[in-house]
């Protein structure tokens, strides 16, 4: 009896489930997996020639790298340097070895603009495609040309020249290797601005071949001939770097100022230090990038650009701008100031030319090493007063003392106390005897005497009557300047000396005792004076007898009236001893001992001497003064 009632329940509940089931949503099929992404095709590798005309210059050193490093950026690419030595035939060769290669493309800054238009021109025959970079070539239908515009970067130059000197100027114009398009147009936009100001006086133009080496000698020539320039504008950085050297050497380094051209990261240094008032930024690693990109478009993606000049614009760099240059980085911080020193310069007599010359340039070298203080210390000739300076030094605590003895043994004791005490001193043209100094810089006065001697045998090869001026009985140059003489002499008895007697450095006394030797000796043939003012008061005294142009007269010390006198024929020669070289040497010695604790390996610093007649007038040093 209950079976049915239980079926008909179970029939109920399957037909419901049937229901809601019937009702549900299906299930979705699974998904399909995304298909594989694949990487883009590999870019096809190129070749490709850099071709810069001399690796030896740091410019062409910073584009090299970056091209490297955008072809690495671009990928698959092989850059070939090719150093053309600044020579049109390597240069050419390398061309044609591309050829023979079947590079793809090239990217060449050319030597010259006339001189690479055949090797150019095959390169373009061959179907390989060239991007001019830097530099230029006439007529050849290269792919395009990337440079800045070195026609507006000689015109930022010779704008700011006449910013600097409105009232006029007197320059020296450093220009590039000939033929060169950079030199060509740097030129061309000076002179685009300063043609027209008539108050600008180009006083020297010359080629320095945008090599350091050339800018110094070069600008050493002009300054013979034109001693007082305002400015130097140089087509390159190298070439400034040269000038400043040169005008380092003259002492005109804070006196003239010097704009440049590449801004490399020495020359940044250098007008953030005040050395250079600017340099032009042409932005070599924009110029790298941009040509290597236009090739590699082209090779790549058929690309051709837009036009065939690409032209960067320059900039002129100065300490207002600095951050701005593109090589910015890689100068660091300006050094921190060196500690300041007081140092005391003690010399024997000021009332000597010589000695006013030698502070003016111990002076000058100070400001070029910054922060020392020179105290110039008058010792009158006479050891007591010079004694007592250094009593002085030792109690004011001076850092150091470079001092010209009066005489080598009355200045023994102060100098010993100096050392005693510890103050480092530098003996500078006279020295002293038995003391351990830090060193002693002079010139080597035996050889000048024996160079005044030589000069008189060559002179007189048949013998000769003389009289020998000595200088200040007990100073280290009147005992070797008369050694150097003897050493010649004394082996030659066809040489009679008739009167030898000091007139102790003095004008004066040059006279007076050459009148007294004439009172004796009517008739001389020659005069070796220690000095150029004994040797001037021994004219005058010959001038006195009707004997000027009779008597032979050799001086010592090159000064400029002494040039002079030589230039005139009052004097047949005279001895340099480069004063002002032993002064920057030795305020060098004892700022390096004193800063770095850098003691000289040797302790005799020798200036070599040399004979100044009419032969050699322009190497004296002092030249830039008589012209």
């Amino acid at each position: 009896m209950l079976r049915k009632p239980v079926f008909a329940l179970f029939s109920i509940a399957m037909v419901l489930i049937l229901i809601i089931g019937g009702c549900a949503t299906p299930a979705a099929p699974p998904a399909e997996a995304p298909p594989p992404v694949e990487a883009p095709p590999a870019e096809e590798k190129l070749t490709i020639a850099l071709s810069l005309p001399d690796m030896a210059f740091p410019f062409f050193v910073f584009m090299e790298a970056q091209v490297k490093e955008e072809a690495a950026n671009l990928g698959n690419i092989e850059i070939i340097t090719l150093d053309g030595q600044n020579q049109v035939p390597k240069q050419t060769a390398d061309m044609e070895a591309v050829i023979a290669k079947k590079y793809d493309g090239v990217v060449i800054s050319p030597i010259t603009a006339e001189g690479m238009v055949p090797a150019v021109q095959e390169l373009v025959n061959a179907g390989i495609p060239v991007v001019t970079i830097d530099r230029t070539v006439v007529g050849v239908d290269t792919l395009a040309h990337v440079g800045a515009d070195n026609v507006r970067g000689g015109e930022l130059q010779a704008e700011a020249l006449l910013q600097l000197f409105p009232d006029g100027s007197t320059i020296f114009e450093l220009t590039g290797e000939p033929g060169s398009s950079p030199a060509i147009d740097r030129s061309k936009g000076v002179h685009n601005v300063i043609d027209s100001h008539a108050e600008v006086n180009v006083a020297c133009q010359q080629t320095a071949r945008f090599r350091r080496e050339m800018g110094l000698s070069v600008t050493e020539s002009c300054l013979g001939a034109t001693p007082d320039p305002d400015a130097v504008l140089a087509a390159n950085d190298e070439m400034a770097f040269g000038a400043v050297e040169a005008l380092k050497g003259r002492g005109l380094a804070d006196k003239v100022t010097v704009i440049g051209y590449d801004a490399l990261p020495e020359a940044l240094v250098m007008v953030r230090d005040g050395e250079l008032y600017g340099t032009i930024d042409q932005f070599p690693g924009e110029q790298s990038r941009v040509a290597l990109r236009t090739l590699v478009d082209f090779l790549r993606k058929a690309i051709a650009p837009s036009e065939h000049d690409i032209y960067i614009e320059p900039k002129l760099i100065t300490k207002n701008n600095l951050d701005e240059a593109e090589r910015a980085a890689e100068v660091g911080e300006a050094p921190a100031p060196e500690e300041k020193l007081t140092i005391a310069l003690s010399l024997p007599d000021m009332a000597f030319p010589f000695f006013v010359f030698m502070e003016a340039q111990v002076k000058e070298e100070a400001a070029n090493l910054g922060n020392i203080e020179i105290i110039t210390l008058d010792g009158q000739n006479q050891v007591p007063k010079q004694t007592a300076d250094m009593e002085a030094v030792i109690a004011k605590k001076y850092d150091g003392v470079v001092i010209s003895p009066i005489t080598a043994e009355g200045m023994v004791p102060a100098v010993q106390e100096l050392v005693n005490a510890g103050i480092p001193v530098v003996t500078i043209d006279r020295t002293v005897v038995g003391v351990d100094t830090l060193a002693h810089v002079g010139a080597d006065n035996v050889r000048g005497g024996e160079l005044q001697a030589e000069a008189l045998l060559q002179l007189f090869p048949d013998g000769s009557t003389i009289f020998e001026l000595t200088g200040e009985p007990g100073s280290s140059p009147a005992i070797d300047r008369s050694k150097g003489v003897h050493n010649v002499i004394d082996s030659h008895a066809e040489v009679n000396v008739a009167c030898q007697q000091t007139a102790r450095f003095r004008r004066e006394m040059g006279l007076s005792v050459t009148e007294s030797c004439l009172g004796a000796t009517p008739d001389p043939d020659a005069v070796l004076a220690a000095n150029d003012e004994m040797a001037f008061g021994a004219v005058e005294a010959l001038k006195g007898r009707g004997l000027a142009d009779k008597v032979t007269v050799i001086g010592y010390d090159a000064l400029p009236e002494a040039l002079v006198m030589v230039r005139d024929g009052e004097l047949y020669g005279t001895i340099d001893q480069f004063p002002g070289e032993q002064s920057r040497v030795a305020l060098r010695t004892l700022v390096d001992f004193l800063r770095k604790a850098i003691a000289p390996s040797e302790h005799d610093i020798y200036i070599e001497p040399k004979l100044i007649t009419k032969n050699n007038l322009d190497e004296a040093e002092r030249i830039a003064e008589i012209q």
